[in-house]
């Protein structure tokens, strides 16, 4: 499958995070030098770098340049409500190698629980797959995205593309979400997670809309409540 340029710009400049050249809450690099030293055009690293705000990694600062969230990284991997940023981009950002196995994609018509969520779509790819961290299992995604929106999805890898990646080049990536979250016995989940031994999991719903308010997205989590935590903002 041929990677989108950006996508590979994106995964270079993630690699100079994961590796500390660029510090939390300091200014990295501007679109001229990224440019130079990773060898794309100023518009794939301007996409590249886009990508990276709408994922809350990097933060740009009107008159003051690009900078790199100050989150502060432990053994922990933090799922936002707000903003449930790609497996790998967590699990590099906290200096873990990720990786993802897809159980199953497929087509699937009419299912009632989509239909009352979509409204008028009737066919969905459903995406299953089984997220690692550093080779353990820590998490089974269930994803349900419009058929009709994305129906070139199936001659892509999701095992090593980024749903939310292959989304923005769509134009179609989710921006904001409605997110609920509960604790479930794993005695009542795939097989997948039997490698995972605690008995309660945390389990998240994500709604992904568009900036144009359009729901795009339809995600059901599984995690392994060792290995996460929740971050929220409440305002007052």
């Amino acid at each position: 499958m041929e990677q989108y340029l950006y996508e590979q710009a994106k995964k270079k400049i993630l690699d100079l995070i994961t590796t500390g050249k660029f510090q939390p809450n300091l200014r990295i690099w501007n679109e001229r030098l990224l440019s130079q030293r990773l060898g794309y055009s100023r518009s794939t690293i301007k996409h590249a770098i886009n990508s990276l705000v709408s994922d809350n990694i990097l933060e740009k600062r009107t008159g003051d340049g690009t900078y790199l969230v100050d989150a502060e990284i432990n053994n922990l991997l933090e799922i936002g409500e707000n903003s449930p940023n790609s497996f790998s981009q967590v699990t590099r950002i906290n200096k873990k190698t990720s990786s993802s196995h897809v159980e199953s994609f497929k087509v699937v018509y009419y299912d009632p629980t989509q239909r009352h969520l979509f409204g008028d779509i009737e066919e969905f790819y459903e995406l299953i797959r089984t997220r690692m961290a550093n080779g353990k299992v820590v998490a089974l995604q269930r994803s349900y995205i419009p058929f009709r929106k994305f129906s070139d999805a199936h001659r892509y890898d999701f095992s090593k593309l980024s749903l939310y990646d292959y989304m923005d080049n769509k134009n179609q990536k989710p921006v904001n979400f409605n997110t609920s979250i509960k604790a479930v016995e794993r005695s009542s989940i795939s097989l997948q997670m039997n490698l995972i031994k605690e008995k309660y999991l945390l389990y998240f719903e994500y709604l992904g809309y568009t900036k144009d308010n359009e729901l795009v997205e339809f995600t059901k989590s599984w995690y392994d409540p060792n290995t996460i935590e929740f971050a929220m903002n409440i305002k007052y």
